[in-house]
């Protein structure tokens, strides 16, 4: 029996992106670098398919999970299961012919796109110019290329991946408008009779909608009609059905149904009869309903106040609360326990507060988050030249990408972007890509200087706060104890600078949205709001890059490439025409071009005089240790025998942000430049391992060498100036002072003398009786009391120790006599 062999199911990136709700486009980015298992003909067009063990393992468990969650039996039939064709809300014939027409022309427009979309060789900024102007071709109107891409997307996602692009369905606009309904017909026997009616409804303001004013009159000639009918003779319910006809033909908005409009009709008539025809009556009695009772305003007020300040601007509960306890006798008895369910709130009362509550909830918040929501000014770009003005900006794009961490690995980060533009074009005029969260007044200075040279110096630099404000390396510090400007920064060309206040007011955050937009279809993009927007995907892929199983390339751009890629971006933004009121249909490389004044360019510097926009400057103490320059929490030192003359002495000092291995230091008046090289930070290890050699012995020498001249100076003013002789003292005061200080030694010395030899007797004497005499009572032996000791130490002697201490010596008597004590 001859085998065959076994051929696996292969799927195409539309069948894949159908199952997971995606583009694609989003697939075949995943897919970049994985070779199809064959090809697959979709809708008449032969498409790349690829197995599902060669999907990347993202993508194959999103899949198998789908497939679970579908109770499928596999990811194999999940794919193969028929998917369903998107429908729109109402059928084709009841859509009106003017969204029929449009759906058609937009086919027409995107086809081209949609049948080339699978061609690798065009890059998608190159397809979405293309779309554009074969958008202008059948349209005859230009739209922007982020309009186009919603269009685009809307298209694929209504697909399903069946690829069927003649399907007229799925260009319908999102909301189809239905066909207008046909004017009922009215015979002519009908409509002149009812003439008087049908002139008044014609007559009204808008004929398909009166007003109530307007509505009261019809009803009135309505019912003056019908007693007219039963004066001829005509009987009651002929003369109302014969009324009844002509208003549901004439006047569909007085009712939607025959039935309706019989109800209305006869509930107007029994109103007109009860007041004996008063036009009053027909009056509407339902608009007052719920205003009848109005909350008193001591009552209303307590209402805004809990709600606003206890409840953030919620109603119900301030309601429930203040209906147990709080409202006045009258509001409870007329509210309380009538509540239809929990959070219900009479409408007339929620009419009356709900409008202040939401604007007082929002002022409780703050000022600025009242100032988002007061009025604003339009602001008008008349007048207004390229170059004039320069914006900037930091945004954290929403794209992850990877760098080294310093321990073998890499870390995902989203980094910070810098975008100057050009405030009248919108034109992105430079980028600077920070890997780090935080970036200092360096990067805005160094960009600064890019954007300066190559397009000139602008009269107005428009920032932000924070940072922007306050970086002295920017902007420049004075000092009033000396000269105006110590470090001019970019003030010395005459640059004034203006912080916005409010988000709303920078042009630059606009751009930064826009840019964000044409950006979502990178890898590693989490999304506007990462915590709610982010694909599980990429927390998957994030997760295997930081458990280090996979190699972050695989599904994420390194900082060389990322920087590569904003590029690319910035060209395609600035080509992009848009159609705002700003550029009005010019795109922002076609206004910078358009709004140049050739009257007063911006300022330019020769070649010689570029080093001015390289450089700080700021005044710098030289100290023994050099000139140190900070910059935020960096510091930046330089030292050598080249600046020891000027140790204790100010010069000014020119700090070059993007290239800090040197400074040229000066004199005040810019004079007697000398470069000084920056000092280097010696490694620990080394420096104990060999204290002799490297970097250690360089700094060594280098700082010897900026003590050098303190030295030279020590040595010369010392032999210049001797010191001279001491002068002795020749005074009679000054000489019986000093006599008496001497003895005064003399008698302290003495009797320190004293008291130790009269501590060594007694120390002796315990010794020899084992009697201790305490410390006290030693430095008070006499000499003779000592000598009586010595004496009877030898003899009969009796000695007794008092409680006290005190001891009592007694000789022994001779028979017959009695002790003598001492």
């Amino acid at each position: 029996m001859e085998m065959k062999n076994h051929q696996p199911t292969i799927f195409s990136a539309a069948q894949i992106a159908n199952v997971l709700g995606k583009t694609p486009q989003a697939v075949r980015q995943q897919l970049r670098g994985v070779a199809p298992a064959g090809m697959k003909v979709m809708a008449g067009n032969e498409t790349a398919a690829w197995a599902l063990e060669q999907l990347p393992e993202s993508l194959r468990l999103r899949i198998e999970d789908e497939a679970r969650r579908q109770n499928c039996r596999d990811a194999v039939a999940l794919l193969n299961a028929p998917r369903e064709r998107w429908q729109p809300p109402m059928p084709l014939n009841k859509i009106c012919d003017e969204d029929i027409q449009s759906a058609t022309k937009l086919r027409e427009a995107l086809r081209p796109s949609l049948m080339q979309q699978h061609d690798n060789n065009f890059r998608s900024a190159e397809m979405e110019k293309r779309g554009v102007e074969d958008y202008r071709q059948i349209f005859g109107h230009i739209i922007s290329g982020r309009y186009w891409r919603e269009l685009f997307m809307r298209t694929v996602r209504r697909d399903g991946g069946f690829e069927d692009w003649g399907r007229i369905e799925i260009y319908l606009p999102q909301n189809p408008k239905p066909k207008a309904v046909a004017s009922k017909t009215i015979s002519d026997a009908l409509a002149d009779q009812f003439a008087e009616i049908a002139s008044y409804i014609s007559a009204c303001s808008e004929p398909a909608a009166p007003t109530e004013i307007e509505l009261r009159g019809i009803w009135s000639l309505v019912i003056e009609k019908y007693h007219s009918l039963m004066v001829q003779g005509m009987a009651s319910k002929k003369a109302a059905r014969l009324i009844r006809k002509f208003l549901f033909s004439a006047a569909p908005f007085l009712a939607p149904t025959r039935n309706a409009l019989r109800m209305a009709f006869e509930r107007k008539l029994d109103r007109w009869q009860e007041s004996n025809g008063d036009p009053k009556a027909l009056c509407d009695g339902r608009e007052k309903n719920g205003l009848r009772f109005e909350l008193p305003e001591s009552d209303r007020d307590m209402l805004i106040h809990r709600a606003v300040f206890y409840y953030r601007g919620d109603i119900a509960p301030a309601w429930r609360d203040l209906l147990r306890k709080g409202f006045s006798p009258e509001v409870i008895g007329r509210y309380a326990g009538r509540a239809q369910n929990k959070s219900h709130v009479p409408t007339g009362v929620m009419d009356s507060v709900g409008p202040e509550v939401e604007i007082l909830t929002v002022m409780h918040q703050g000022r600025r988050a009242f100032d988002a929501i007061k009025g604003h000014v339009k602001r008008s770009y008349d007048g207004i030249a390229s170059l004039q003005c320069i914006s900037g900006d930091d945004f954290t794009l929403n794209t992850y990408f990877y760098v080294p961490d310093g321990n073998g690995w890499f870390q995902l980060t989203r980094g910070q972007v810098i975008l100057f533009h050009d405030f009248r074009s919108l034109r992105i005029l430079g980028w600077a890509l920070e890997p780090r969260r935080s970036y200092s007044s360096l990067t805005i200075r160094s960009l600064c200087t890019h954007i300066f040279g190559a397009y000139g110096v602008p009269q107005i630099l428009y920032f932000e706060r924070g940072l922007w404000k306050s970086a002295t390396l920017l902007k420049g510090k004075t000092d009033p104890f000396d000269f105006t400007e110590i470090s001019q920064g970019l003030r010395e060309f005459g640059v004034r600078f203006i912080h916005a206040i409010r988000p709303r007011s920078k042009t630059i955050e606009r751009i930064g949205g826009m840019f964000q937009d044409i950006a979502e279809a990178e890898p590693g993009y989490c999304g506007r709001d990462e915590r709610r927007d982010a694909p599980e995907s990429l927390r998957r892929q994030m997760a295997e890059v930081e458990t280090r199983k996979v190699h972050p390339s695989k599904n994420f751009y390194s900082l060389e490439q990322w920087n590569h890629r904003i590029g690319q971006l910035v060209d395609q933004y600035n080509i992009e025409r848009q159609q705002g009121e700003i550029l009005a249909g010019l795109s922002p490389d076609q206004a910078f071009e358009h709004y140049i004044s050739q009257t007063n360019p911006p300022m330019q510097y020769a070649a010689s005089l570029r080093y001015l926009l390289a450089h700080d400057k700021r005044l710098a103490r030289v100290t023994l240790n050099g000139v140190t320059i900070q910059v935020g929490k960096q510091k930046f030192n330089y030292r050598g025998k080249e600046i020891a003359h000027l140790v204790g002495r100010d010069a000014l000092a020119w700090f070059d942000p993007e290239n800090p291995e040197s400074i040229v230091v000066t004199d005040a008046d810019r004079t007697n430049p000398i470069c000084v090289a920056r000092s280097e930070n010696p490694n620990a290890l080394e420096s104990v391992i060999e204290p002799e050699a490297g970097i250690l012995v360089r700094e060594l020498a280098r700082i010897e060498d900026q003590a050098s001249y303190m030295k030279t100076r020590f040595n010369v003013v010392k032999a210049k100036c001797p010191l001279p002789s001491r002068l002795l003292l020749n005074n009679s005061q000054a000489i019986e002072l000093g006599d008496e200080i001497t003895a005064q030694k003399s008698r302290i010395d003495e009797s320190q003398t004293l008291r130790r030899r009269q501590r060594g007797r007694a120390a002796r004497f315990a010794q020899r009786t084992g009697v201790a005499v305490p410390a006290q009572a030693a430095e008070n032996i006499q000499p003779d009391d000592a000598r009586f000791l010595s004496e009877f130490l030898d003899g009969n002697e009796s000695i007794e120790q008092k409680p006290d201490g005190s001891i009592d010596y007694f000789l022994k008597p001779d028979v017959g006599s009695k002790p003598k004590k001492h």
